[in-house]
């Protein structure tokens, strides 16, 4: 009775980070594992029953919570940490936008080159992509292609440094997706940022939080903190 009740444990954890993982990002690939074990311990299930099993925590899940969050890090490797990895969750964010992309970016290095090239694709397929950006002139080498394919669907703004305050800067690192999923974090778009350094921040599925934060950001806009790059 105890093996099968520490089994019953082991998948039940197993299920409850599937469901979280596919509310958050909608990746319905972390149940093919979970579909196995289940198989192993349900013997006597079919396909269509593990099926209805694994859909069925789905909705229960999904009626407890309205809201969810999720722990993101950067850490060196040999850190043993049961939580996603901050460019793993940038990756699958941005490939994953359907509808709109918008970033904030204090420090963007080449090391992003590859996501760039996504979110220049998305941009091209109709995804609505906004770009804000601290300092354009010092980032210009990274940036140049982006800037070359602003249309319609793709604008990038820059913050407009306080003549007064001279250390003033955009310092948030912000992404937001399909205005239901927004990703704060202490990590730059570098090199660091996604492997070298110690960060942390929070991924929230929230349509109001995400609506919050773009509002902000529009807001900003036509305050002039933030002017469309020419």
């Amino acid at each position: 009775m105890r093996n099968t009740s520490i089994k019953i444990d082991y998948i039940a954890g197993l299920l409850a980070d599937a469901v979280l993982d596919y509310s958050i990002c909608g990746n319905d690939n972390v149940f093919s594992d979970i579909s196995l074990e289940l198989k192993k311990h349900f013997k006597n299930c079919d396909k269509d029953e593990i099926a209805d099993i694994i859909s069925l925590c789905i909705k229960m899940c999904s009626v407890v919570y309205n809201d969810t969050t999720e722990l993101v890090i950067t850490s060196p490797d040999s850190f043993k940490m049961k939580s996603r990895k901050t460019k793993d969750v940038i990756y699958s964010l941005v490939k994953g936008a359907k509808k709109s992309i918008t970033i904030t970016g204090y420090s963007i290095s080449d090391y992003f080159n590859e996501m760039l090239d996504v979110i220049i694709d998305k941009s091209q397929q109709g995804v609505y992509v906004t770009l804000y950006v601290n300092d354009i002139e010092k980032q210009k080498s990274v940036l140049g292609r982006v800037l070359a394919y602003q249309n319609r669907f793709l604008k990038v703004y820059e913050y407009q440094k306080d003549t007064e305050d001279k250390m003033a800067a955009l310092h948030a690192k912000i992404l937001v997706t399909d205005k239901n999923l927004s990703f704060v974090s202490s990590a730059n778009l570098s090199y660091h940022g996604m492997q070298g350094n110690i960060e942390m921040g929070i991924l929230l599925k929230s349509k109001e939080k995400a609506k919050q934060i773009e509002d902000l950001l529009k807001e900003l806009r036509k305050m002039k903190v933030f002017l469309l790059y020419n």
